[in-house]
């Protein structure tokens, strides 16, 4: 039986979780996704992160954009990034925002992307659709999200223009962003294949956080969004830079 009940945001979770929801949703990401997820990208994959000094003192809340080449590229690299800061409490787990068609097909797998912070989207819905608002709200309680600005995977392997909604996200949170671009994720997980592989070599960098003083003092609306995507892309594009300098 699937779920397809996104509309009435029981695929959501909660925005003020409990103590037991959280300890659940902290002991599933800390004891189990983070060990299993390093042990396969450090251990039988070869994988080098640049610029983790960026985050490590960084103040909640945050927002990380990265390219995106694989349907996990959050699950792959999260678990690396965020530890051992991830240990801190539940509030140092990142917000995910996956495509609602493509990981809430069962109740088992939607329950698991619920407790494991995911925020669906609905590709075509636009940058108004609830996951959106809920998105929003998330950072402003002083939360952490990934997403990937491009807002779909990467066929050839360029970086592609961002959506106008990744601007109304940091607009209405006020976040600073940070710029992550990583290769060799698309050999561990091309499209089109369901077993990632192994013995492949990955490298992630992490930029400066961007910040936002004189496009907040803008007025909000889709035009100072694209200003902002456009500016977060740059800052992409510069990380993508330092791995082919380095």
């Amino acid at each position: 039986m699937k779920n397809n009940s996104i509309g009435t945001g029981s695929n959501f979770p909660p925005e003020n979780p409990g103590f037991i929801w959280r300890l659940i949703s902290y002991s599933l990401v800390n004891f189990l996704i983070v060990p299993v997820i390093n042990i396969f990208m450090k251990v039988l994959n070869r994988t080098r992160i640049k610029g983790l000094k960026h985050i490590s003192g960084l103040k909640l809340p945050w927002i990380m954009m990265s390219n995106h080449v694989t349907l996990l590229d959050d699950l792959f690299i999260d678990p690396l990034i965020m530890f051992p800061k991830g240990m801190l409490g539940y509030r140092y787990i990142p917000y995910h925002a996956p495509e609602e068609k493509n990981f809430y097909k069962t109740p088992l797998v939607a329950w698991f992307m619920r407790t494991t912070k995911s925020i669906p989207l609905i590709r075509g819905k636009g940058f108004h659709q609830e996951g959106i608002n809920k998105l929003i709200a998330a950072v402003k309680n002083g939360g952490i999200l990934h997403i990937y600005p491009e807002g779909t995977r990467t066929r050839s392997g360029k970086i592609g223009k961002g959506k106008e909604g990744i601007g109304r996200i940091v607009y209405e949170s006020g976040a600073v962003v940070v710029p992550v671009y990583h290769r060799g994720l698309e050999k561990v997980l091309p499209i089109g294949k369901g077993i990632p592989s192994i013995f492949k070599s990955i490298d992630i960098s992490i930029g400066k956080p961007i910040e936002f003083k004189e496009e907040l003092e803008m007025e909000n609306n889709i035009h100072t969004w694209r200003i902002i995507t456009d500016k977060v892309m740059e800052g992409i594009q510069d990380q993508k830079k330092v791995l082919e300098e380095s």
